[in-house]
């Protein structure tokens, strides 16, 4: 991925979001591939034509705007001394402990005669430093404006006393502060989107581990033995599923504070035919948890104890309930193109129910930062000015930092890779309906482009995936 030396004009992706979330339109599918910074939008909805609608008024005057007290994705914005110090990442990789040359050993004869440096466990001047990996977020960079027109005289004859026209002005300022509140808030939902899907994709490719990405569901069937569907889990059997969600979470932030590989990508890197793996552990106090408040609003879910002291210490601080994930007509479900790092590709990620994403503090971070106001001379001929706010806005997402996502789903995927040659693809587990089998992002066509029996897709001839090539299997 290549450095950004100059900033990225943000003013187009978070248009489309920000209507999703006030509801003037229905979910659609939002790429943050070129918002997120993964490691190598902002709203403009158009202007009220207020000013141009405004006639001389005759009766009192209301200005209907009230500031915003929302301040959703909080969790993730960081000042700019503590976001800047972590531009570039230096991961140190852990080492497995080596043979004593001590004592004579079961594995080497250290100690006799005859022998000497080089005798049994080696040399003590053999060099073994510990190995590095940098990661580089950034200088990326999203910028944008807004503007503000204030007139002069040409407003006075539109109110009836200096009190309305005041409170008038108040409100445009007012709307101004909203808008801009409202962007910061998009911009950090689109960052936390990105990685609750950017972590399906790779986990459900075997890129990140298993654990990274729990579709719930499935795991409480397994373990049950039940073939419960996601609806009758949230009703029939929401108190049994509670139970099970929350022991599930006390597990997975209890071992986030041991050092593990099994919640990250661990950076592996082999050398001289020997494994070195980035171990991370997460302190209670570094964890962080977003969940849809809603969700469990709706099924009459408690997670006091989840933040009980005697129960789990997990600080309440350091969660945040949010009300829908994209969009207020589906608050639960997510439609993402996320952002990935360099060695991996992306693909639209579609999840019905998303419960949280449990992470650690360095994994996701943004910083939003004020670069000031310029403002135009007094037009002399039409008596206004022009004020430009200015605005810059960064982000990374490193998933070589803890994170876990917790979400439900009927469907399972399975991911193939392409040889060329090879033309059947057995699934691990058992399907009863495919939902759809695409082949490098394109899709296939039962009967034409392949077949489907004993759990087995089998492409047709003239159809067979070429090497390389990406098979996704969506199932039910």
């Amino acid at each position: 991925m290549p450095n950004y030396f100059k900033p990225t004009d943000a003013a187009a992706i978070l248009e489309s979001l920000i209507k999703q979330l006030s509801a003037q339109t229905t979910i659609t599918k939002v790429d943050s591939t070129n918002f997120v910074d993964a490691g190598t939008a902002v709203l403009n909805t158009g202007y009220e034509g207020v000013l141009n609608a405004l006639s001389v008024m005759v009766a009192r005057t209301i200005t209907a705007v009230r500031p915003m007290e929302d301040d959703e994705f909080s969790l993730i914005s960081k000042s700019e001394d503590s976001f800047s110090d972590r531009i570039r990442k230096i991961n140190i990789y852990s080492k497995m402990p080596q043979e004593s040359g001590l004592y004579n050993t079961d594995a080497n004869t250290n100690l006799g005669p005859g022998l000497d440096d080089e005798s049994g466990a080696g040399s003590q001047w053999e060099q073994a430093p510990y190995l590095a990996v940098e990661r580089f977020f950034g200088p990326k960079e999203f910028t944008w404006q807004h503007e503000y027109t204030e007139y002069l005289n040409q407003l006075n004859i539109a109110f009836t006393s200096p009190e309305e026209l005041a409170n008038f002005l108040n409100g445009m300022r007012t709307e101004l502060a909203n808008n801009i509140k409202e962007e910061l808030i998009a911009k950090n939902r689109i960052l936390t989107l990105s990685r609750i899907a950017g972590n399906k994709l790779l986990t459900d490719s075997g890129k990140l581990p298993a654990r990274c990405a729990i579709n719930l569901a499935k795991e409480f069937n397994t373990e049950y033995g039940t073939a419960y569907t996601v609806n009758q889990l949230l009703h029939e059997h929401r108190i049994a599923f509670y139970k099970f969600f929350l022991a599930k979470f006390k597990i997975i932030s209890r071992m986030m504070e041991k050092r593990t590989v099994l919640f990250h990508d661990d950076l592996a890197k082999t050398v001289d035919n020997v494994t070195y793996r980035v171990v991370r552990h997460c302190p209670k106090s570094m964890q962080k948890f977003i969940y849809n408040d809603q969700l469990f609003t709706e099924v009459d879910f408690d997670l006091a104890e989840i933040f009980h002291p005697d129960k789990l210490a997990f600080p309440r601080a350091n969660a945040e309930g949010i009300q829908f994930w994209q969009s207020p007509e589906y608050p639960y479900a997510i439609d993402v193109t996320p952002a990935l790092p360099e060695n991996a590709t992306s693909s639209e990620v579609q999840i019905p129910i998303v419960l949280g994403l449990l992470f650690d503090n360095d994994a996701l971070m943004s910083n939003n930062r004020y670069t000031g106001m310029l403002s135009t001379p007094i037009n002399a001929r039409h008596g206004y000015r022009n004020e430009f706010y200015n605005f810059l806005y960064s982000n990374f997402c490193d998933y070589s930092e803890m994170s876990v996502l917790f979400y439900l789903s009927d469907e399972n995927t399975e991911y193939f890779t392409g040889d060329g040659t090879e033309d059947d693809f057995e699934l691990e587990g058992t399907a009863t309906t495919l939902v759809s089998v695409t082949v490098g992002g394109v899709a296939q066509t039962s009967g034409t482009d392949y077949t489907f029996a004993d759990n087995t897709i089998t492409f047709a001839a003239g159809h067979i995936p070429a090497d390389g090539k990406i098979i996704q299997v969506i199932y039910k």
